[in-house]
């Protein structure tokens, strides 16, 4: 028994992991976007329709059978994409637009301890020490990182207001993926959350006017975030959160902030502080200590049957 649950727990945690550092691409790959003159809706908009295509077709190739799902109940997954998952999205993004990055970053990444929290509260989830103190441990991280950017200028309100409830809807999002997802392949997720923010995204874009990338290279970042921290991190997405829940989920996605941090030094040319080495070093050892520890747990002894039946008697 033990076996198998490392079994499971394991390449979804291999796949958080994964799946996370893709997502650390996509404020780089914003900016880009940004500049050429898309709007929070229109990138995100083209990034899921074209994911789409590519998800459906990944799905055909598998055989597997969307309609068949949707008729067994994978719409939930599409209503939910589209409610809280385009929520938590568009108010992470647009903060970007007028917030520093460094400000709404740190914001977000408070999800962790939300989901902890809300793990507790709605599903009486038990709170291990050693899961909170590793959260901790991530949140220092990510305010030695974050903390130069603190230090500029003044706060921008709208900006403020985007990011705040961020990682309040994102928490809810994680807590109920883990539990509708673990009833359908993880194409079937993915599909169905990138398919309802679509809609969503899509009814905004005929609202607000939909902007069209004007270079073949911004074309070329558009597909790459469709495909890239799009359709193969969502599907990476939709594997891990109902192996691992939503907490430990949560906690391993901190990978993201790391790969933040490596694209501004190697790509940007930011200076490596030792406030910024320290904070990654405390993210890595965070995400380590509690990926070992869950480990450990699997490998304890349980307890003989005989002796399980003399307690219960």
């Amino acid at each position: 028994m033990i076996q198998v649950e490392s079994a499971r727990v394991w390449p979804a945690a291999l796949a958080a992991l994964s799946g996370s550092a893709l997502v650390g691409l996509m404020p780089l790959m914003a900016r880009v976007l940004y500049d050429d003159g898309l709007s929070a809706p229109s990138m995100l908009f083209w990034r899921y329709a074209i994911a789409l295509v590519a998800l459906a077709a990944a799905a055909r190739a598998m055989r597997i059978g969307l309609r068949a799902a949707w008729r067994g109940g994978a719409w939930r997954i599409l209503l939910l994409g589209a409610t809280l998952g385009a929520a938590q999205t568009l108010c992470f993004w647009e903060s970007l637009k007028t917030l520093e990055t460094s400000i709404a970053v740190l914001l977000f990444y408070t999800y962790p301890a939300v989901t902890l929290v809300l793990d507790r509260v709605l599903f009486a989830q038990p709170i291990r020490p050693l899961a909170v103190a590793c959260i901790l441990v991530i949140l220092l991280g990510a305010g030695l990182i974050t903390a130069p950017g603190l230090e500029g200028g003044t706060i921008d309100l709208r900006g403020l207001l985007w990011a705040i409830p961020s990682p309040l809807v994102y928490a809810f999002y994680l807590a109920i993926n883990s539990r509708l997802l673990r009833h359908y392949p993880p194409l079937v997720g993915a599909t169905g959350l990138f398919g309802g923010m679509a809609v969503t995204f899509g009814v905004m874009v005929l609202l607000l006017g939909l902007e069209m990338p004007t270079t073949p290279a911004t074309w070329a970042v558009l597909v790459f975030i469709a495909l890239g921290p799009g359709a193969l991190t969502m599907s990476l997405f939709a594997f891990s959160v109902p192996r691992l829940g939503a907490s430990s989920f949560a906690i391993l996605a901190n990978a993201e902030l790391v790969t933040v941090v490596l694209i501004g030094i190697l790509l940007l040319g930011e200076a490596v502080t030792p406030g910024r080495a320290i904070g990654a070093l405390l993210i890595v050892a965070g995400i380590l200590t509690y990926g070992l520890s869950r480990r450990a747990v699997e490998r304890a002894p349980s307890s003989p049957p005989v002796a399980q039946s003399a307690g219960a008697a």
